[in-house]
């Protein structure tokens, strides 16, 4: 009998155990790699929060902020943070490091990141670039490695022939800009749509390759998603539906994003002209994420192709050095699972939203 009773001890257990590896942990960090969280972020914050998309789903999501992918994927490496949002060159060149996190979710289809200069400057070409100085919002950007990859692109040295400083976000780039103490400046687009809110005005210096870059991707460490794959599904299936949500009813979306948000409402008692703001600086960064536009067009998917794409064109660029197995950098495992959802009822609901 004591031997039985010992038995059924150890079993329920080990029961116990597999059932708390299995549950939803208590709380989810999720890292914005940014401290500018404008309208173009709602669907990572203020949308799947207020509407509760992610509660929902059994999860308690803690949304931070930090300044650069860099800073991003040092605390996922810590095993701080369980997801942050980072551009795909940055899980490519991780990987390439041995540190194992991995995309899977896409949240853009197309990078969102770019380098603009003033309408009326004498720059025009990526060769222009030589000898200026390149504001970003801080070193640590995740627009820095792309514009690194731009000015190799074109016989730039980005260590040698350019200056980079970082000058933030808002009112302190405008100014940096205004006084000419950069020539241009490596951004994403809903920045720089907020600096047009305030008077300015750009033209971007591209390259044929920059087509081909994906946007940013969502990405948590190898063992979180072995362990913890519904996790991560149901996490992704809420930025998903708030996704769809803010493109169905982008008013809506804004006007939720400015009450859990106050400080992201443009300055101005025009409502239609701040409200025009904003819709600026929300579409630049939603018009990205549209999946209608995509040869695949479920949420969150990419493919290897693509991705072989990114390496082969930062490693023609020397931004990576080494190789790396573009199957260890993303998984499409999880992409059927945050597509059960019921697309039509969100639209709706966005639609109905007052």
């Amino acid at each position: 009998m004591k031997r039985l009773a010992l038995l059924v001890l150890v079993s329920l257990a080990a029961a116990g155990a597999v059932g708390a590896q299995t549950r939803p942990p208590a709380k989810v960090v999720y890292t914005l790699t940014t401290k500018d969280v404008s309208v173009g972020l709602s669907a990572h914050t203020s949308i799947p929060l207020t509407l509760g998309y992610w509660k929902a789903e059994g999860l308690d999501v803690e949304v931070t902020t930090l300044e650069g992918s860099t800073a991003g994927l040092q605390q996922l490496a810590a095993g701080n943070i369980h997801f942050a949002t980072v551009g795909p060159e940055v899980a490519l060149i991780a990987r390439e490091k041995g540190v194992k996190v991995k995309s899977f979710y896409v949240v853009s289809g197309v990078t969102i990141f770019r380098v603009v200069v003033p309408k009326d400057s004498a720059i025009q070409t990526v060769a222009d670039l030589r000898g200026k100085t390149i504001g970003c919002s801080a070193l640590t950007s995740g627009a820095v490695p792309v514009a690194r990859a731009l000015l190799a692109s074109g016989g730039v040295d980005p260590d040698k022939d350019v200056k980079w400083i970082g000058v933030g976000t808002g009112a302190p780039a405008a100014v940096a800009l205004n006084g000419k103490s950069v020539d241009a400046m490596a951004l994403w687009g809903d920045f720089q749509a907020s600096l047009e809110n305030r008077g300015l005005q750009f033209r971007e210096i591209t390259a044929p390759f920059m087509k081909d870059l994906l946007g940013q991707v969502v990405i948590a460490r190898d063992d979180f998603l072995a362990e913890q794959p519904a996790v991560a599904a149901a996490f992704a299936r809420g930025l998903a539906k708030a996704t769809l949500f803010g493109l169905s009813n982008p008013e809506a979306a804004v006007r939720l994003h400015w009450k859990m948000y106050p400080q992201s409402r443009p300055a101005g008692t025009d409502e239609s002209r701040v409200l025009k703001d904003a819709l600026h600086v929300f579409n630049a960064r939603f018009d990205t994420q549209r999946v209608d536009n995509r040869e695949d067009k479920r949420w969150g998917a990419s493919s290897p192709a693509q991705w072989s794409r990114l390496f082969a064109i930062y490693k023609e660029q020397k931004l990576i050095q080494g190789t790396v197995d573009v199957h260890d950098v993303f998984t499409s495992s999880l992409v059927d699972e945050v597509n059960r959802f019921d697309a039509q009822a969100v639209i709706r609901q966005a639609k109905e939203y007052r």
